[in-house]
């Protein structure tokens, strides 16, 4: 994965864009574990929130360009 927006029910959008990381392919990932969404950046900080509050998750591959 790459770029992740969470669109709450209150209408915040929260957006994890792709930052990049030196020495590998670092990216940021979303999972779903029981009743959060958790979304994690390129070193390794998470952020949960709960699906009571999530109206939309979009998540958009990163392309890299050689």
């Amino acid at each position: 994965m790459a770029n992740v927006k969470i669109t709450k029910k209150d209408g915040t959008i929260m957006d994890f864009p792709h930052r990049g990381r030196a020495g590998g392919s670092y990216t940021v990932t979303v999972k779903y574990e029981g009743a959060f969404v958790i979304v994690r950046d390129e070193w390794g900080k998470e952020t949960a929130v709960p699906v009571t509050d999530v109206e939309l998750v979009e998540s958009e591959p990163h392309q890299e360009r050689w």
